[in-house]
């Protein structure tokens, strides 16, 4: 695979970026971006993995609800007829779903990494911490994972082991050209209902930041000084300077000799992390996957979701813990709208397979009783001889 063959391939992939919204699990830019990742792990994995975590009957009654003409039924004299009605859809085409790829991501992830350092030298200076995306910041029952998150705790926040419970203080996106609606509408609604009170999108490709500010309970845009300073309303001694942000270091300077943060004295606020909390793994995995969407809860989420980290080739790719994405995915989709996603010779070839399998392995256990049985009517017979 050349250098162009895996940025286009990276590029059409989702971000790896796991959230809860409104009883969803959302992968990157949206729920796009959730069928477009079950899909390519159930073509990678085979439907067989997302079938051993729900009930085959629903999806037999998915594809009869999709397509009420065919000649569907699970006995083994029909196998054959829903077989060759199967096989007709040679030239299915699922839903375009490559709006839900990363899409070209320009200095996205070298911004984000700079300015999470940098916050990070910040607070040791003025307290507070800074959490990467893969921390989720708890608003009422949605689990958000921001770029780059910065919190001072009580009143207006609090940190457990593995979520923050309420509004960090300042919250950044940086955006890119496939999330611009995610942050600039999606995420500026809930950021804003959930009270968080300063929010930053930052689009490298325009090289532009939006300060947002709320001002009884409403966003309002905070324009820069007329230096092109921008002051932060909570920590008044803390300057940005946005424009150093666009520089690039040259070939002595490292990029850590640049700095956009302006620090006059304060003493520093500091953190104190909660012990009790919900935890990952605090819950047994049973994902509730029916016909329609079953709403996730924020305690599933925290318990269930796995690490946001997409990784793998063009022919299977996974997910930190791939099953758990799967059932919480599952749970998102449905299972009609899972159907729809690959053609239906796929679904009915792997449900055939599976039905048949399980009566093998219903065969074969008989068959081993039979046998212990007698082995057993051996065994006593002998022992009444001696």
């Amino acid at each position: 695979m050349t250098d162009d063959e895996f940025d286009a391939f990276v590029n059409s992939i989702p971000e790896s970026k796991l959230e809860l919204i409104d009883g969803q699990l959302i992968v990157g830019n949206g729920l796009i971006a959730t069928k477009l990742l079950l899909r390519e792990i159930l073509k990678g994995w085979s439907i067989a993995a997302g079938l051993a975590l729900i009930d085959r009957q629903l999806c037999w009654q998915a594809l009869q609800q999709l397509y009420p003409a065919a000649p569907f039924a699970t006995d083994d004299h029909q196998h054959t007829q829903v077989q060759a009605w199967a096989s007709q859809f040679t030239d299915y085409h699922p839903e375009d779903l490559s709006a839900g790829g990363e899409g070209e991501n320009g200095r996205h992830h070298w911004i984000r990494q700079f300015l999470s350092e940098q916050i990070h030298t910040v607070s040791h200076q003025v307290g507070g911490l800074t959490l990467g995306r893969d921390f989720v910041m708890r608003l009422g029952e949605n689990g958000f994972t921001p770029d780059i998150s910065f919190f001072f705790g009580p009143p207006l926040n609090r940190l457990y082991n593995w979520y923050l419970e309420g509004p960090a203080d300042l919250v950044i996106e940086v955006t890119r050209p496939a999330h611009v609606t995610q942050d600039r509408e999606v995420k500026r609604r809930y950021y804003e209902a959930g009270g968080v009170p300063e929010y930053w999108i930052i689009d490298p490709q325009q090289q532009q930041i939006e300060f947002l500010r709320l001002i009884n309970g409403r966003y309002q845009p905070q324009p820069p000084d007329s230096h092109g300073r921008y002051w932060w309303d909570s920590i008044p001694s803390l300057v940005f300077f946005p424009s150093q942000l666009w520089k690039k270091p040259t070939s002595q300077q490292a990029s850590w000799e640049l700095s956009v943060f302006g620090v006059l004295y304060q003493e520093p606020r500091p953190v104190v992390s909660e012990k009790s909390g919900l935890e990952h793994g605090s819950l047994p995995f049973i994902p509730r996957v029916a016909l329609e969407p079953v709403p996730i809860s924020f305690a599933e989420f925290i318990s269930w979701c796995p690490r946001a980290k997409i990784e793998g080739s063009q022919d299977r790719l996974e997910v930190g813990d791939t099953r758990h994405f799967l059932g919480m995915a599952l749970m998102t989709v449905g299972i009609l709208e899972t159907v729809k996603l690959l053609p239906p010779q796929d679904w009915v070839h792997a449900l055939i397979e599976a039905d048949e399998n399980e009566r093998n392995d219903a065969t074969r256990k008989a068959e081993w009783w039979q046998i212990a049985r007698q082995t057993a009517g051996i065994n006593l017979a002998r022992n009444e001889w001696r």
